[in-house]
Order: C-alpha cells, then structure tokens, then sequence
C-alpha cells in the first residue's frame, strides 16, 4: 500500500474507533454508518496485511501493533488540523478556538485581567479555559489537547518555549490573632513556624516551592492540607497554622476581613515566576506572540 492510497479520513476512523472501542458509537461520532466505517476498516486492514482491531460479539480491543499506529494516527490528524488552522489563521490571527491552560493557582486571579481584553481585540476567538495542575497540563500540552499553559516555572522547559509573564511576590498569611515577629514589617522565612505550616495538597506546584523556599523536605507532609488557595485562606482563619499566599490572590473575601492579617517577606526570593508555556514546534508561533503581547499589556500593577 502507497502513502497515495492512504486518506486522512482512513485514520480518523480508526482513531474514533480506539477511543470509543465500540464501532457503534464511533461511527455516530463520525455521521457515518455503521457497515460503512466497519468496511473500511477492514479494506484498511487488508491493504496493510495486519490487524489493527480484534472483534468479538462483546467488546472491540486494539492489537499490539493496532496500538503504535493509532499513536501515529492521533499525531498525523493533529498536525493535519494544525496545518488548516496555520493557513486560516494566516489571514486572521487569533480566530476560532484556542485551548488554553492555566494552574490551579494563578487562573482565577490571573485569567480576569486578560480576558476582556482578549474579547475586545479578537471578537471571533474562542477561548477555552482549562484548569488544573503542571503536570497534567503540561501532557495536554505535549498531546495537542492544549495550545498553550499558563504555568510557575517549576517544571523541566527544555521541550518547551517559555515565554515569561510577571513575577509574584509571596505574602505570609496568618491568623490575625497570632503574634508575628516582624522586622520592620516585614517577616523572615527564619521566623516562620515550620511545624505549623498550611500546606495545598501534593501536585500542586506552590506546595514544592513553599518547601523548597522554606527548605523543608519535599517529602514532608503538613497536618493540615487544602486543594485550592481560597480553601488554604479559610483554614488559616480557623487558626490551623501560617501559610503562604501568591499576591495576585491575596485579595480578602469580605466574610474573613478581620481574621487573617498578611505579611510581606524580607527575603528577595520570596516569589515564583509566572511564564505561558508551549509546545517547541507549536504552529502557530505568530497567534502566541500576539496573545503574549496582549497579555503584558494587561498585567496587574503590583
């Protein structure tokens, strides 16, 4: 079988098929009758002289060498669409959908300074948001599910291009009924109460540079932990313990004013870097310049 006898639309109906492993479900994904989609894999497989599906009454399951090429599959259709969506957007840059990540901890105080904006000057630019942590986002990313990560530089960025965004300081939160030895208003990490530290979660990439900046084990664990930083708040004004707070989030709910007080630190390296993130070869390179301006034309005044 030649590269001319093999079509784009062969591949996704086997990749449809791999993701649903029900030849049903894949052919109304694709508005393609079943016999038809079933025929043509089996006239692809015949042309390949291998089996890339195993078919019972029950279940469908991929072969071992079914697997490698539905891998491949998966990398030539993203590249195709990249492809379509490079010659579109040639014309119009930052038009029709962008995926864009952000980390737990920065998009909701980051994201509401850039987004009006965004809308304003790209009207016909489809924003999709998603949340999560470093290392889930960044495999969306390497998988194409994602265009670009907002993310704290924490992270190997060796098989990425990095684009710095601003950097952000670290404020102590603390109960506001507890004692904080200060130095001319400001704290030091050397006085902070390591025993007593409110920590997120694990995965969450301001946990490991709270630990390292405070030079803990990365293998410790905090009594107490949350999974997001308003959370992290709230138990700091129960009188858990102390925690650190991103200045972007240090904003205070109006229920809580009174009962957590926020210091600075002395220490210069009291920050993290915020940075947006894509794949090296990423094809859109002229859309990400143009989102990146806009963005550090709307960075928040620290």
């Amino acid at each position: 079988m030649s590269v001319s006898q093999l079509s784009l639309r062969d591949i996704e109906y086997i990749v449809a098929v791999a993701e649903e492993l029900h030849f049903g479900r894949a052919a109304k994904r694709l508005n393609v009758s079943q016999p038809t989609l079933s025929e043509q894999i089996k006239k692809l497989e015949t042309n390949l002289e291998l089996k890339i599906f195993e078919r019972s009454k029950r279940s469908v399951q991929l072969t071992g060498q079914g697997s490698e090429l539905i891998e491949i599959g998966k990398k030539i259709l993203r590249e195709a669409e990249a492809f379509l969506s490079l010659a579109q957007n040639k014309k119009n840059p930052l038009t029709g959908v962008f995926n864009l990540g952000a980390i737990a901890t920065v998009g909701p105080y980051y994201l509401p300074y850039i987004i009006g904006p965004l809308r304003k000057a790209y009207p016909q630019l489809e924003l999709i948001i998603e949340e999560g942590q470093t290392d889930e986002l960044l495999q969306k990313l390497d998988n194409g599910e994602l265009d670009a990560v907002i993310a704290s530089r924490t992270f190997d960025e060796s098989p990425y291009r990095v684009y710095p965004l601003y950097k952000e300081d670290f404020w102590l939160g603390a109960p506001a009924d507890l004692k904080v030895k200060l130095r001319g208003g400001k704290v030091s990490v050397n006085d902070v109460d390591k025993e007593h530290l409110v920590l997120l979660t694990d995965g969450n990439c301001l946990k490991d540079e709270v630990l390292d900046f405070c030079r803990i084990p990365r293998k410790s664990n905090s009594k107490v932990q949350a999974s997001s930083l308003e959370t992290l708040k709230y138990l700091v004004a129960a009188g858990n313990g102390t925690t650190f707070i991103p200045q972007l989030a240090l904003a205070d709910n109006k229920k809580m004013k009174g009962l957590i007080s926020y210091y600075p630190f002395i220490e210069k390296s009291a920050h993290r870097e915020i940075a947006l993130v894509t794949r090296d070869q990423y094809s859109r390179p002229d859309e990400i310049r143009l989102l990146l301006q806009k963005m550090k034309e709307n960075l928040p005044k620290f």
